[in-house]
This record gives C-alpha cells, sequence and structure tokens, in this order.
C-alpha cells in the first residue's frame, strides 16, 4: 500500500517537473483545474435562479426573469433549460419597455424549455420552449440555438441547465399572436377574437405542491391558451404547427364591413311564428322573445365577418397562398375557407387587392383596409332549400301519402330533358284523388332581413322514362312570415304578380316567383323559420292539360344583389351559403 502511494506521489512530482520545463505555473494550472471542478459542484447544488443571479453578465437577464415572477419559477424543483442572452447581447432598454404580459410571453419563455438539454456530441434536436416555439439546437462542439450562437454551454444546475447566448432568440409571433394592436390598427378584430379567450388548468404540465383544505396546490401552475372560436371557424391559428392564410381587417375595415352587414340582420324584440304540425296544416302560433336584440345582431354580424377570414394552406388551391406575396394577384381555380366557404378564382383574387401579406410562425396575415367580398360570398348568401331535407317539410295537404323522394342516379337522367337536378333527388307530391290539389309547405332556414328573388325548380314527369305523358303544373305560391312588427302573416300572395305560375315541362325548369323582402331576420334565433307554400292549381275542367302531381327539386332565395349580378356577368361562378 505504502508502495503504491510513493509511485502516485513520484508520479505528480514528475508531471509537475515536465509542465514547469513548459510553464512555471504547471502545478499552479492543476490546483485550478482542482478549484473550478470545487466551483462546478458548488454551482451543481444550487438552483438555476441562484446561478443567473450570480453571475454578473447575466444581470439583464436576471432583471427581466424577476420582472416577470420567472425569478421564482426557477427556484424550483422542476426541470429546465435556459437559453440566457449575455448582457450587451440584445437591446435590454427596448424588452425592459414592454409591458410584463410581453416580457414574459415574446422574450422570457422564449428562451427556456421544460427537461434537460445539454450540450454534448453531435445535436441535431427540435426544442419547443415554454411559449410553444419550435426552435432547433444544433451543432457538433460549438453550438447554436435557432442559428444564435452559444458562447458558453452546460451551466449545470441544480434543476437544469444554461447556456448562455451570444444575443437573444427571434420571436416570431403566430397569427393568433399576431390579433394585437401592436404595429397596425387592428383593435376591432383583436378585441372581438380575444372576447373569448379563456385560460385552462394544464395539470399534467404543473407541478403539483401540498394539499390544503383537501385541495391540490400547485408550485408551478402551467395554463393552456384556450378560444372557443379556434373551434367554431375550425381554424387553430395559436398551433405553431399549423399552416394558414388569414385576412385580417383594420378598424376601418371592420367598422366599413360592420355597417354595411349589420342590414342583414334586423330582429324584433318579439315575433309569431307559425307551426305547421299535420297533413291537415293545422296551425300552432307562438310568440318568440329575445331578450336582447342589439347583443344578438351585434354577436351574429361579429360571427359572421370574422367567419369568412381563415383558409388552410395545405388544401386544393389553397397552397397556393404559401407563395403569394404583397402586389401579386392569386390565379387559381378556387379557395376553400374553414368554415366551408368556396370563392371561385374571381372573388378569391379580389380578397388580397390592395392588402399587405406579413409572414407568421405558422402562416401568414394579409391586412387590409377593405375587406373585398361580395355579400353573398359570406354574410348574406344564396340559400336553396332542398325539397327531399325531410326536417324542412312542414306539412302537407291533400296527398295520401308523405312525399316521395326520388333518386335519380347519375346516367339515367332522360337526355331529351334538360337541366339538372341538385343533388340527384327530388320529392314527388301525389294527389290524394283525381279530383284535388296537393299542397306542401316548406320552412325557408338561414332568412336574413333582405330582398330575395325566389325560385321554384320543378321536375318533368319523364325526367327517367321518355314515354311518359308530359303536362305542365299549374301552381300558386304564397309566403308565411313575420312582418316588421313581429305580426306572423299567412298565406300571403300580395307580393307576387302572378297568381299562379307554370312550368316548361319541356325541362327541369327553374320559374321565378319574384321578388320579396323578408322585414326580419330569422337566422341565430333557434328553429324558427318563415315558409313557402305551394298549392296545385287545376280545376277538373282543366285535368287534360296541367298535371297535378308536384315533382319539386328545390326553392332558391337568391339575393336580389347576386340575382341582379348574374344578369350582368352570366359565367359568374359562386358557391352556396350554409343554413
Amino acid at each position: 500500500m505504502m508502495t503504491n502511494i510513493k509511485k502516485h506521489i513520484a508520479k505528480r512530482a514528475v508531471l509537475c517537473g515536465i509542465a514547469a520545463t513548459v510553464a512555471l505555473a504547471g502545478c499552479s494550472d492543476w490546483t485550478d483545474h482542482y478549484d473550478a471542478n470545487t466551483q462546478l459542484l458548488d454551482t451543481q447544488q444550487q438552483t438555476l435562479w441562484q446561478n443567473i443571479q450570480q453571475d454578473n453578465n447575466l444581470s439583464e437577464f436576471a432583471s427581466l426573469l424577476k420582472k416577470t415572477g420567472y425569478d421564482a419559477i426557477l427556484n424550483t424543483s422542476q426541470t429546465y433549460t435556459v437559453w440566457a442572452p449575455v448582457n450587451g447581447s440584445f437591446d435590454f432598454n427596448a424588452v425592459n419597455e414592454l409591458s410584463a404580459d410581453r416580457v414574459e410571453k415574446e422574450f422570457i419563455q422564449n428562451h427556456i424549455a421544460r427537461n434537460n438539454y445539454p450540450a454534448s456530441g453531435q445535436i441535431d434536436q427540435r426544442v419547443f420552449t415554454l411559449n410553444e416555439k419550435l426552435m432547433h439546437f444544433n451543432g457538433s462542439g460549438n453550438y447554436t440555438m435557432q442559428g444564435v450562437a452559444i458562447s458558453k454551454p452546460n451551466f449545470s444546475s441544480e434543476n437544469g441547465t444554461i447556456h448562455t447566448l451570444s444575443g437573444k432568440l427571434p420571436f416570431i409571433q403566430n397569427i393568433y399572436e399576431s390579433l394585437n394592436n401592436y404595429e397596425y390598427p387592428l383593435d376591432s378584430i383583436s378585441n372581438y377574437f380575444h372576447s373569448y379567450d379563456v385560460k385552462k388548468l394544464n395539470e399534467q404540465k404543473s407541478v403539483t405542491g401540498p394539499t390544503v383544505n383537501g385541495e391540490i396546490t400547485y408550485l408551478d401552475s402551467i395554463f393552456d391558451e384556450h378560444n372557443d372560436l379556434f373551434t367554431l371557424y375550425r381554424s387553430y391559428i395559436n398551433r405553431e404547427d399549423s399552416n394558414y392564410t388569414m385576412i385580417v381587417p383594420t378598424n376601418n375595415a371592420w367598422n366599413k364591413a360592420k355597417a354595411h352587414i349589420s342590414k342583414y340582420y334586423q330582429y324584433r324584440p318579439s315575433f309569431e311564428f307559425m307551426e305547421n304540425t299535420s297533413t291537415t296544416a293545422d296551425k300552432k302560433k307562438e310568440t318568440i322573445k329575445i331578450r336582447d336584440v342589439k347583443a344578438l345582431q351585434d354577436s351574429i354580424v361579429n360571427l359572421m365577418i370574422a367567419g369568412y377570414l381563415f383558409y388552410n394552406n395545405n388544401i386544393y388551391d389553397n397552397k397556393k397562398l404559401n407563395s403569394l406575396q404583397t402586389g401579386q394577384r392569386l390565379v387559381c381555380d378556387s379557395l376553400y375557407g374553414t368554415t366551408l366557404l368556396k370563392l371561385f378564382s374571381e372573388d378569391a383574387a379580389a380578397l388580397f387587392e390592395g392588402a399587405q401579406r406579413i409572414d407568421k410562425s405558422n402562416g401568414a396575415i394579409w391586412v387590409t383596409d377593405t375587406l373585398r367580398m361580395h355579400p353573398w360570398s359570406a354574410w348574406n348568401p344564396e340559400l336553396r332549400i332542398e325539397a327531399e331535407e325531410t326536417r324542412l317539410l312542414s306539412s302537407t295537404v291533400n296527398v295520401a301519402d308523405a312525399p316521395e323522394i326520388v333518386y335519380v342516379a347519375p346516367g339515367t337522367q332522360n337526355p331529351e330533358v334538360k337541366g339538372q337536378i341538385y343533388n340527384n333527388r327530388y320529392i314527388e307530391v301525389q294527389p290524394i284523388s283525381a279530383s284535388t290539389n296537393p299542397g306542401v309547405v316548406f320552412y325557408l332556414p338561414g332568412v336574413r332581413s333582405a330582398t330575395y328573388a325566389l325560385y321554384a325548380v320543378i321536375v318533368p314527369a319523364n325526367i327517367v322514362a321518355a314515354n311518359r305523358e308530359l303536362k305542365p303544373n299549374r301552381f300558386t305560391v304564397s309566403l308565411g312570415y313575420a312582418d316588421q312588427t313581429g305580426t306572423n302573416i299567412d298565406n300571403d300572395k300580395s307580393w307576387t304578380d302572378q297568381p299562379v305560375f307554370m312550368n316548361d315541362s319541356s325541362r327541369i325548369d327553374t320559374v321565378y316567383l319574384g321578388d320579396f323582402t323578408f322585414p326580419t331576420a330569422y337566422i341565430g334565433t333557434g328553429s324558427y323559420y318563415p315558409y313557402i307554400r305551394i298549392n296545385s292549381s287545376v280545376t277538373n275542367r282543366e285535368r287534360a292539360n296541367y298535371d297535378r302531381v308536384l315533382r319539386i327539386d328545390c326553392i332558391i332565395l337568391r339575393p336580389k344583389e347576386l340575382d341582379d349580378y348574374l344578369k350582368e356577368h352570366p359565367d359568374y361562378k359562386y358557391d352556396l351559403g350554409i343554413y
């Protein structure tokens, strides 16, 4: 044993002697090395906050940690990795002048990640920081974090690791974070969207503390941001792994749109609703009361404006939005909004005219001073009521059985019959006897306080069988609705100049019924709708000339603005609204 000790002493003396021939401080270097290890051991016994606080080169970063309360968080047992920019490597005054919330979100959380990420060997890692930003941590020997050089790696602490940086990490807002008033006057869209913000405790990520009075406490409470509009608009613009385009209206654009749209959403404090409940057309009238008309209108209008601003960049022609730049014209077949809105080429291109693209971490926003969208493309769309949709069939009269839903399979339509059946289905309403006139009533969902051109699409008897006898239909049309006072008007025919309508039985005929202005909006009030009544009108002496069987494909309520536009632009393509 003594021999081994002597050999060790002798070996050390030789090493010191050799080192002395190179540098007189050889043995002193060994002592310094030993002292450094002692210091390293000391830091490992201290928390991240204690080590940052004691480092004079990190005093600016420490000050910002205290401002946001992260001095306490980095003093817990939870494991973190901190990429800390050294003094003078960033504009401390500019950061410090921000609100505490912005300092926390855009700076502090941008430089901290959960778990331990040491720098050793070859590294190529994707790291999510506390603000959910995706950073790239890579290198071999020399390391960078999102392209910023690490000046001193692996400063070990009791609850994690510190890497000092030669500059601050870039913070790029996502689309959701861009809904603010920092650079552009976006108060309106920002206030609307953030009014739905809630924070929910993430129990899995939070650090639990002692149980007090039977309730769990948390040493480090982690909250997830949640907003119901993400789901409502099918637009998760808060997710860093998403890819969206959002049209962002300035206050001017928002206010102009709101003033224009509001006329389509005029409500009454109360209105009467007539329910047709049986085949004998029994009527039940009830009074519907709206607690706050102004609040309902404001809510619906805001919902409509924002609901057509979002586009997923990963589908169909939407992919062209990834490369579209300010001043360029979008050339595409169509765009699909996240709320099932479809805009064809002309309307899609107009969205981006005069707008400015600003790239974000999960896509791009286009700031615009005018929402260049036709009203029928979004907030006052064409409504097509499919006759075969049984929930909208209010009642029938003089029919033996429920109307039959007839399916015309593709390729089976009689080639002599021109026109197209929407959805390949129509209903056939048979009279209870050869001498009676059948009738049917349809509810009209989605109606705004607007003027519509009304159409009924009538199917001829020979739609499939070419040998069927052809006779036109002769029918009357009436409406039921609430007037300006909220009083229900039933069986109103005064709005049309034609007391009786006839179709062209040689084709699938879209019969114009006239223009009508609904005084009050129904959308947003629940399952209360106005209605349209279609009755065959054939006398016994006319039976040889007209068909009493009603074959109805659909009812169309086309906004008058669109109806007029189509007359001037017959090749214009548009999509239907959703009710």
